[in-house]
């Protein structure tokens, strides 16, 4: 996810306002995200490096249907993706040498 904000009071084509619940973005104002239609997981980049997940609980719209507002829940770190079994014996590889 790329870092959008917009502060008109309305996104960019192809974006949605998003409100997270707590997490390293909870007191963002003005964030967007991807869509409509919301992804059901929104994995945030962390300025240390990783990503934050957060589980998105329901679309509504506070003034405006044409302008829908993503409401999200954290749900902590998200984990590193397995490696497939091919990078692993490089890995090893690698390391015994």
């Amino acid at each position: 996810m790329e870092d959008v904000f917009d502060m008109s009071g309305t996104p960019p084509h192809g974006w949605m306002h998003v409100i997270f619940g707590g997490g390293p973005y909870g007191e963002d104002v003005g964030r967007c995200v991807p869509g409509p239609p919301a992804s059901e997981r929104i994995a945030v980049p962390l300025p240390k490096g990783g990503e934050f997940a957060y589980q998105l609980v329901t679309v509504g719209s506070c003034s405006a249907p044409d302008n829908p507002i993503a409401v999200c829940n954290e749900t902590g770190p998200a984990p590193e993706p397995p490696l497939p079994e091919l990078e692993k014996s490089w890995l090893n590889r690698r390391a015994r040498q």
